[in-house]
């Protein structure tokens, strides 16, 4: 994984030129890395073992990369994040990760991804340390609303991050990319302001991809990277408006062509009709509404919100299309 972010001497660690503190006072560590990130308890679980804590740092635009040891065995809780989301990848160690309802135990092969809108409490393992991804959560529904072209209600990720999947190992090659950027100062520090977003913009634009989430169904879809502008007109109009009430002759109009030919295009490109995909994307919201409320929403308001006027259909089609019914995916609780 990232074992190799970190230099044979024990001393060179990643991030090694942004140092910003090297401590063997409990209070002293608390008080500087919440600084960084937000209130929190942190207290030594034996004092047998050596505490050494020490923190590296670079801030980007709206996410920063650190690396974090405390050499002790530790517990850290932080409660909710409120304003970031936290990936931590541990390059050496273990941890114990509570993310809301979730559990994680954390390894160089396991990284954990916390929610903030999740209640967190920790245990760093004496030996652990980790390098961390802070990224601001109005920034991550900004891109998460950019990728999906639809309306984004909560991002919210599964805590557990199997950095030995395909996905995780391609994200975790773009991650160690990104800290090697920084460490040789073409990145973070550089004057280049449109290279540090593209770079940002990417790295959350593969996690959203790479690990499942409360925005994964309004991602899949189908059809080729250059698709004609009939069809993107189609699905900008669906994509704007499948809340609405909408017929197939509306869309025709807003794309500027016949019915049956947007039939024939939508056939070519993504195998289904253009009702079947208005469907679709409708269903694909309601799951998003469904997996990522607190709640605070009825399944029969998820199914007006999402364009369903018939509450006994919708419940039909979701269950056909997903395996489940609605009333089982709020339930789930599968991203905390």
């Amino acid at each position: 994984m990232l074992q190799n972010m970190v230099g044979q001497a024990v001393r060179k660690t990643p991030l090694n030129s942004f140092r910003r503190f090297d401590t063997c006072d409990v209070d002293e560590a608390r008080e500087i890395v919440a600084r960084h990130f937000c209130s929190h308890r942190l207290e030594r679980l034996s004092a047998r073992d050596g505490f050494d804590a020490c923190q590296n740092r670079v801030g980007g635009q709206h996410v920063s990369l650190n690396y974090i040891r405390y050499g002790a065995d530790v517990v850290i809780e932080p409660g909710e994040l409120s304003d970031f989301f936290l990936v931590q990848v541990p390059i050496a160690g273990t941890a114990q990760i509570e993310n809301g309802c979730q559990s994680v135990f954390s390894t160089p092969g396991m990284a954990s991804i916390l929610n903030p809108d999740r209640y967190t409490s920790m245990r760093w393992h004496a030996g652990c340390e980790q390098v961390l991804l802070q990224i601001d959560r109005t920034y991550m529904q900004a891109v998460a609303a950019r990728m999906t072209g639809m309306p984004v209600h909560e991002v919210r990720f599964k805590p557990d991050f199997n950095l030995a999947s395909p996905e995780g190992l391609a994200w975790a090659r773009t991650f160690r990319g990104i800290v090697a950027a920084a460490e040789d100062g073409s990145a973070f520090q550089s004057s280049d302001q449109f290279r540090q977003r593209h770079l940002e913009e990417g790295l959350i634009a593969s996690l959203l991809t790479a690990q499942p989430n409360t925005v994964s169904p309004l991602l899949k879809r189908d059809g080729r990277s250059t698709p004609p502008a009939i069809f993107r007109r189609a699905l900008s109009m669906i994509s704007d408006r499948f809340a609405d009430d909408i017929s197939l002759l509306d869309i025709c109009t807003y794309a500027g062509t016949t019915p049956r030919n947007l039939q024939l295009i939508f056939k070519r490109e993504v195998d289904c009709s253009p009702i079947q995909y208005l469907h679709q994307s409708r269903l694909n919201f309601a799951r998003h509404l469904l997996l990522s409320g607190n709640g605070n929403q009825s399944i029969a308001e998820v199914a007006d919100n999402s364009g369903h006027r018939h509450f006994g259909r919708f419940s039909v089609a979701y269950k056909r299309q997903f395996g489940e019914t609605p009333r089982d995916t709020l339930r789930s609780r599968q991203f905390g």
